[in-house]
């Protein structure tokens, strides 16, 4: 047996900002150079954040990439390191020095301008480039959509030898598959694996990840060390939980969640022979070494803590990496307004939050005086415009054009957009970004106004169910009161009907099932694609399937013009749930 001291660099990349990623990786780097690391691992693309999408098709932001790429490997004295990057296809050994004038960068593809990539892990050893690996397996579903970009990779130089161990290097993807491309490693000769990642953050994708690794450890036969992005990007959010199993499967050490880490673990290993050498030859200091912290188990989170932290995560980063420095909000006295604001200020503090309370002629006083009771707890700015003079002044502007005052949902919505009106001028006038409010229950029913509520930058529970945003308030109540500060959401809020006061007496379940009986119907329509007939079979009531499904699919119109918003399903509204605007299907239900 050998022994092995793993550095897994869980890293808060950003994408396009090669030198922001640069320094980070710098500094781990270091981090791992001080615990006396063999080697530092780091996630997929690191270099360039993940996922960079059109930026790949920029021959300039390969150029660039590359640039990078050759700075950090001409580092000496540093322990050896794997680190994400995009390569173009071909003579990897040419292209990994900074292009030259003169040079052509390319590998291009035959018959189009576009470079042929690949999605590459690269080792560098002392001040040099030692192997390349290439990702085999490129992910098309969900959230991903890397053939558009990458060419497969073919598997060269995906062996390092270091410490007497035979590393088989893999990117994401390819770990998944049964008997693929890691029992192909293992049968080369490979007595460990590494695995680079970006993989999203979606309920339960912890224990799915860890569930898989178990059991490609028992197939392959080798320790396995998982190295996971960390951050938000647009609507996506990395958990990281880097992982390493045993050849076992069993977890001997885990990253925390949602913040950024280095993982360091020593493992016994099999000795191989087989791989290209990459020898950790940099000096050392021992008491440093000795005195690292190796091998920490981090406990999972509780599912509901663990949406509430990629809630907050996500949020900060998008208002961090977007060079907002605070965000405006409509307090209304509800649930989700209440929710959104509580999220905000444990993103990016409470001087940096502020609320706007905006009361119609329908707005009730408890309504104000929640929203007020919040802006208190939360100890944030809140400024009260009361809308009715412009309410009724454009009643009047369109008197005459619609035969008399605007009534029904016309006038509901009227309100709603005077609000968004005033949100958005706010904005303007402080570069402050505007969060919506809307939950997955209403934006999925089409239960919003177009221009109203949903005006905005950023939709920070646009994936969260009505029934869940309950379950989070409470949690984050809880919390409070185990860390002695006050609850920030009163029982008030909790308590009181659902409601858009956008009329006398107005409440949700009037235009909607009871959230209890609606929510679970979305999850089956949009998460798990069930059709209208399946549901039904399923014991539901035919005319509220029904109801449900038409509700969904006659406001994909609508959805297409939301903000971008936090994910934490599966399938959210957004990039991974393509349906057509246009779409004439309806189920055929007798």
């Amino acid at each position: 047996m050998a022994t092995i001291r793993l550095a897994l660099a869980q890293m808060n990349a950003v994408v396009g900002g090669l030198t922001q990623n640069l320094e980070t990786l710098s500094r781990f780097r270091a981090q791992a150079s001080a615990s006396g690391a063999d080697l530092l691992v780091t996630p997929e693309l690191s270099l360039m954040g993940y996922p960079p999408e059109d930026l790949l098709l920029k021959e300039g932001f390969i150029e660039s990439s590359a640039f990078a790429l050759a700075e950090l490997a001409l580092e000496r004295n540093m322990a050896p390191m794997l680190v994400g990057a995009a390569l173009v296809e071909g003579d990897y050994d040419t292209q990994l020095a900074p292009p030259s004038d003169g040079r052509d960068l390319t590998g291009v593809e035959p018959g189009s301008s576009r470079l042929r990539i690949a999605n590459a892990l690269v080792a560098l050893g002392d001040g040099e480039v030692v192997a390349v690996a290439t990702k085999r397996l490129l992910p098309n579903y969900d959230v991903f959509d890397e053939r558009r970009y990458f060419q497969p990779g073919v598997g060269a130089h995906t062996v390092v030898q270091i410490n007497g161990v035979s590393v088989g290097l893999l990117i994401c993807e390819d770990v998944w598959m049964d008997r693929g491309p890691a029992a192909e490693l293992a049968a080369q000769g490979a007595t460990m694996l590494v695995v680079a990642n970006a993989s999203p953050y979606a309920r339960g994708r912890r224990e799915e990840r860890e569930a898989m690794l178990r059991v490609r450890a028992r197939e392959t036969n080798c320790p396995i060390a998982y190295v996971n992005l960390v951050g938000g990007q647009d609507e996506l959010v990395f958990d990281g939980q880097s992982v390493v199993v045993d050849a076992s499967g069993d977890v001997i050490a885990r990253a925390s969640a949602f913040s950024e880490e280095l993982l360091v673990c020593d493992l016994d290993v099999r000795e191989g022979t087989v791989g290209v050498k990459l020898t950790a030859n940099y000096p050392r200091d021992e008491r440093r070494v000795r005195a690292a912290t190796v091998n920490h188990v981090s406990e999972p989170l509780d599912e509901v803590e663990e949406i509430y932290e990629a809630l907050v995560m996500g949020t900060r980063d998008y208002l961090r990496k977007n060079g907002f420095r605070s965000a405006i909000l409509g307090l209304s006295g509800g649930v989700d307004s209440s929710l959104v604001a509580t999220i905000a200020v444990d993103a990016v503090g409470a001087r940096a939050v502020r609320g706007l309370a905006l009361p119609s002629r329908y707005s009730s006083d408890h309504s104000l005086d929640d929203a007020r009771d919040l802006a208190n707890r939360l100890d944030i700015e809140l400024s009260v415009i009361a809308i009715e003079p412009a309410h009724a002044a454009l009643i009047e502007m369109l008197s005459d054009v619609l035969e008399g005052a605007p009534r029904g949902v016309t006038d509901e919505n009227l309100q709603s957009r005077v609000r968004g009106l005033l949100w958005m001028a706010v904005s303007n006038a402080t570069g402050a970004i505007v969060l919506t409010t809307g939950n997955k229950s209403e934006l999925a029913t089409g239960y919003y106004t177009i221009y109203g509520d949903s005006a905005g930058g950023f939709a920070v529970i646009k994936d969260v169910p009505k029934t869940l945003v309950y379950q989070l308030c409470r949690y984050r109540n809880e919390l409070a009161r185990r860390l002695g500060d006050p609850e920030p959401i009163a029982a008030s809020v909790l308590e009181k009907a659902p409601s858009a006061e956008l009329r006398l007496d107005q409440r949700d379940d009037q235009s909607l099932p009871p959230y209890d009986e609606l929510d679970p119907l979305l999850e089956l329509y949009v998460e798990d694609d069930a059709t209208a007939e399946e549901m039904i079979a399923l014991g539901h009531s035919s005319d509220l399937v029904l109801r449900i499904t038409r509700l969904v699919d006659h406001s994909e119109y609508k959805r297409r013009q939301l903000p971008p918003g936090v994910r934490i399903s599966k399938k959210a509204f957004g990039r991974d749930r393509r349906m057509p605007i246009t779409n004439s299907f309806r189920p055929d239900v007798s």
